[in-house]
Order: C-alpha cells, then sequence, then structure tokens
C-alpha cells in the first residue's frame, strides 16, 4: 500500500490556529501538542498527581474486555497500568453500528500509534486506550451507515429498531436478529468477493453474542484492533460510576461555580474571536440523571436546588449526594464534564479527538482548575483519505495530482472539457450574440426613426430571437457534455468516492466496505503502517 501526505485546509479557524499558531490559543489550551517539551512536562505533572485507584481500574477493565473477547495484548496493557508511571492515550465514539464513520478507526490507529511512539521517546509505559460513549442517547447517530451501492450511489443503511426516549445506546436491548438483518442487508449491497463470506459469518458470530449496539461495536473494535493491544472500556460500567462518585459529589458542590468558570471562558473564546463549540443553558448543571431508564439533563433552579429537565421533579443538593451514594448508576456526565471524569479515571498523557472535540476542551482549561486538575496534552487524530483502485487509475488517465484531488477536481474536470472543445460554442455564442445586438440595434433605431412604437416592438423581437439563441446554446452544451459523458461520469466517480455527499470520505463510508474489497491483510498493513502523527492527511493508495 503506497502512502502519501499533503496539507488540508483545517476545518475552522481555532483548529487552524491551534495547528499552526499555537501562541493565539495558548490561552484555552495547557500544552502544545508539537512541542517535545510538552510531553516531558505532561509526565511530571501525572508523576506529581498519582492516582489511587489503579487496583479497581484494572480489575475493572480486565473484566469488561474479557467480556468483549479482547485479544491477550490488551490484557498485557491492562496489567502495565498497575505500574505507577505509566499512563494513558486515549480517545473514544460512540458505538456506531458496524463501528460507524471511517473516523472511528482513524482514531483508534492514532491512538495506538502515538502510544508506541511516545513510550519510546518517554521511557514510561503508555497505554492506548478506546473510550465507547455508551452512555450517549443519540440514537440516530449510530443506527446507520452509508455505502457506495453497486449502482454507482450514496445509500443509507439503517437499523429499524428504534428506542423509546432517551435511552442510552449501552441500555438498549436489540431484538434478536436486529443486527443479523443489518448484517444480510449491508452485504446484499456489495458486491461479493473472497472475502465477503468470512466476513458476514465473522459478524454474526459477535452479533450472536451482543445484546446492544454497544456490544456489538466492542466486538468489532477488540476483533480489529486488540492484537494491536487497544484497551477498551464503556461509559456506562458499573466499575466506572462508583470510581466517579466523589468526581460527581465535586461537580454537585461546586455546579455554580464549574458553570461560572465555562462560561467565562465561553465569553473569552468568542470574544477571541472562535466560534464556541458548546452551547449550554446557563443553568444546566452539566449532568443527567436516568429517571425511568431515560437520561435527563438536570437543571439547577436556584441556590441548592436542582430540577430534570422538562418536569416538576426537584432535588435539593443533599437529596442529589444521597442518590449518588446509594445510585451511582443514576448518573450520567455531559459533553462539560465527560472529559473531567475521564481525567479522573485515567493518567492521561494526550487524548486524541476530531477538530470538533479539540475546540471543544478549549472550553475546559478554566473549570479543571477549579477541580486541582489540567488538561492533557491534546492531540488531533490523524486524517485519511483511501483511494481506490478504480479511482487510480482515472488519476493516472487523466493526470489527476494530490492537489487537484484535494480541492480542486472540479476545476481540473473542466480544464480537460475545455481542452476537449474543437468548436468553442461558448465563446462562439458570445460574439454572436454581441453582434446581433449591436446590428439589431442599429436596426431598431433606423425603424423607429419612422414610428417610434417600432422601437419597442424591435425590442421584444431581439428579446425572443436572443431566447432561442441560447436555447440553441444549451442544446450544443448538452450535446457537447453528453459526447464526453464517460469523462463525467468517471470524475462523478471519483467524487462519489473521495467526497460522497459533499463530505470527506472519513465521515460518510464505513470500514467494512474496504475490508469486502480488500481483506483483513491489506487492513493489517493500513493499521500497521507507521505515519507521521502530525496535521498533514494521509492518503492511502489500496490494492
Amino acid at each position: 500500500m503506497h502512502i502519501e501526505e499533503l496539507q488540508i485546509p483545517a476545518p475552522h479557524s481555532l483548529m487552524e490556529d491551534y495547528l499552526f499558531q499555537f501562541e493565539k490559543v495558548s490561552p484555552f489550551y495547557t500544552y502544545s501538542p508539537y512541542r517535545k517539551e510538552s510531553w516531558i512536562e505532561r509526565v511530571e505533572w501525572l508523576e506529581g498527581h498519582p492516582l489511587n485507584h489503579r487496583d479497581e481500574l484494572v480489575q475493572g477493565l480486565m473484566e469488561y474486555n474479557q467480556q468483549v473477547n479482547n485479544h491477550k495484548s490488551a490484557f498485557a496493557n491492562i496489567t502495565r497500568l498497575l505500574d505507577q508511571r505509566s499512563c494513558v492515550v486515549i480517545g473514544g465514539q460512540q458505538s456506531g453500528i458496524l463501528t460507524g464513520p471511517l473516523y472511528s478507526i482513524h482514531k483508534a490507529i492514532t491512538i495506538l500509534q502515538l502510544a508506541e511512539k511516545k513510550e519510546k521517546e518517554l521511557g514510561v509505559p503508555v497505554i492506548p486506550v478506546y473510550w465507547i460513549a455508551g452512555e450517549d442517547h443519540d440514537y440516530d447517530e449510530v443506527n446507520h451507515v452509508y455505502i457506495q451501492s453497486k449502482d454507482g450511489k450514496v445509500k443509507k443503511i439503517k437499523l429499524e429498531e428504534q428506542p423509546s426516549g432517551r435511552m442510552s445506546i449501552s441500555h438498549f436491548l436489540l431484538a434478536e436478529n436486529t443486527l443479523d438483518d443489518f448484517i444480510e442487508e449491508f452485504f446484499a449491497g456489495q458486491i461479493e468477493t473472497e472475502y465477503t463470506m468470512d466476513l458476514k459469518q465473522t459478524l454474526h458470530g459477535m452479533a450472536a453474542q451482543s445484546q446492544t449496539l454497544t456490544d456489538f461495536f466492542a466486538r468489532i473494535m477488540s476483533w480489529l484492533f486488540g492484537e494491536k493491544g487497544l484497551v477498551l472500556v464503556d461509559a456506562t460500567l458499573p466499575f466506572i460510576r462508583q470510581l466517579e462518585k466523589e468526581t460527581f459529589r465535586e461537580v454537585i458542590m461546586g455546579n455554580e461555580q464549574l458553570n461560572e468558570a465555562f462560561m467565562k471562558q465561553s465569553r473569552e473564546i468568542v470574544e477571541a474571536g472562535y466560534h464556541r463549540q458548546v452551547e449550554t443553558e446557563e443553568h444546566n448543571a452539566h449532568f443527567f440523571l436516568y429517571e425511568d431508564g431515560k437520561r435527563t439533563a438536570v437543571l439547577r433552579k436556584e441556590e441548592g436546588v436542582f430540577s430534570l429537565n422538562g418536569g416538576e421533579k426537584t432535588f435539593t443538593r443533599e437529596d442529589l449526594l444521597v442518590l449518588l451514594e446509594n445510585e451511582p448508576e443514576r448518573f450520567s456526565a455531559n459533553v462539560v464534564t465527560r472529559p473531567l471524569m475521564q481525567e479522573r479515571l485515567f493518567p492521561t498523557l494526550a487524548f486524541v479527538g476530531g477538530p470538533g472535540e479539540i475546540a471543544y476542551w478549549g472550553l475546559y482549561r478554566q473549570y479543571f482548575s477549579l477541580f486541582g486538575m489540567e488538561l492533557p496534552i491534546l492531540m488531533p487524530r490523524m486524517t485519511f483519505s483511501i483511494v481506490e483502485g478504480t479511482v487510480q487509475k482515472y488519476m493516472e488517465k487523466y493526470q489527476i495530482s494530490l492537489t487537484d484531488l484535494f480541492g480542486q477536481l472540479g476545476e481540473k474536470r473542466d480544464e480537460i472539457l475545455r481542452s476537449l472543445q474543437t468548436f468553442h460554442f461558448e465563446e462562439v455564442f458570445d460574439q454572436f450574440r454581441g453582434r446581433l445586438r449591436q446590428q439589431y440595434q442599429e436596426i431598431i433605431q433606423e425603424a423607429g426613426h419612422m414610428e417610434t412604437g417600432l422601437i419597442k416592438i424591435g425590442e421584444k423581437n431581439l428579446d425572443k430571437i436572443l431566447e432561442q439563441v441560447n436555447y440553441f446554446e444549451k442544446k450544443t452544451g448538452e450535446a457537447f457534455l453528453k459526447k464526453n459523458e464517460v469523462l463525467l461520469r468517471q470524475f462523478e466517480r471519483i467524487q462519489l468516492s473521495l467526497f460522497p455527499m459533499d463530505k470527506p470520505q472519513e465521515r460518510v463510508y464505513n470500514i467494512f466496505g474496504y475490508l469486502n474489497k480488500y481483506g483483513l491483510s491489506w487492513f493489517k498493513e493500513f493499521v500497521g503502517d507507521s505515519y507521521h502523527i502530525d496535521s498533514q492527511h494521509i492518503v492511502c493508495f489500496a490494492k
């Protein structure tokens, strides 16, 4: 597999400055990820803030990773967490069906490679950890995948089953055969290859052991990455909630101060000219409660009084603390407090995130300091594009460069079309319209000397003549495009492969479409290749 790299624009100004002008965003972040000293300083901070629950963490991770059939390499990594010097590179994603969009896979690759690289550089054990956001209740984000269908279109395949209300993905039990039916529908949309049958059998086997999407997601990730030592954790696990109790207590007790610090930094980031990634109400308590199985946001009504969003039920601060002590599993962090929970749970060297995640972590530095914490190193996940064989053939045929491919594809297509025009009809029609207007206006003016009413009639007549000229130009253009429809289809195929729905490939397609075409050997090469973990976009030419 051939690899090339190129620089593509960052998705927003905050990310652009984070990558290339860190001093502009330094008030919002603790460490520059591309500064060597940042890593040494972070290790020193971790040494000065040791975890006191490593035994409980290791035991819980062991039990969960056994449950999802993770590889012995992952268990070896879990054991290494008992070393007081050890730290983690962590990142995660929602538990999308069949692992969801490609960026979930790209994030795992980044975590693995960054952990391996930093362990060698820093001389301390660095464990790769993938956080499965099983608490999330946005089912519509995880219940589907997109595929390149056999007829050359982007097709959405969706689970039909739907939970009632705001139920966490890890709590939603799927009906029998739901996953099996989805697997069959997915592969019905793929070309059959030498790998298809084995992939289907493997997935059906994991589906038979899975009651939820999170179960299924974790088993697939174990199968794909366990041999590389990737450790998995689900945010909803009971042992996690036990370890989070003290932090939830602090969130409840210091809720007003937490929100004040968060809102202050939100204002500062807007004043600095950036978009605020997390919108929240002033009275948001920044955690959820499970009520009748539904994950419901908690609001702060007044000093020491809280309520469930959309309901009349209220809690005093003391009520929440008692509930936390007796039923910690009923509590769930939100987008603001989830990073704090993660940092209290793990000795985090670095967090791997997408552009949006890096941006919203930029809102948290001040409130972290209230809890005696600092932001970890925030490393942008690597971005990839997989260039398939057909696209490679078209690139060679039309001499399409990487720069053309990622930013100027439309211009390249139009340039080629112009070069194919022996009859430059657009120019010819423009010149003809100019001459026609000039000569006809002369006729209209001469006729107007005889009778002024003829001027208006002549102008209307000219408009009708020009309409016919424009119509003929349009039909000429259509004939030209029809003559070159093969070229247009091939450029459309490139667009469909790399920018489906006008989005980056990694935000739309799923890894199993590529596994079906290229097999597990290709995937192992894709995962195992040595990449530069920097701001460059990685282009993988698949074969």
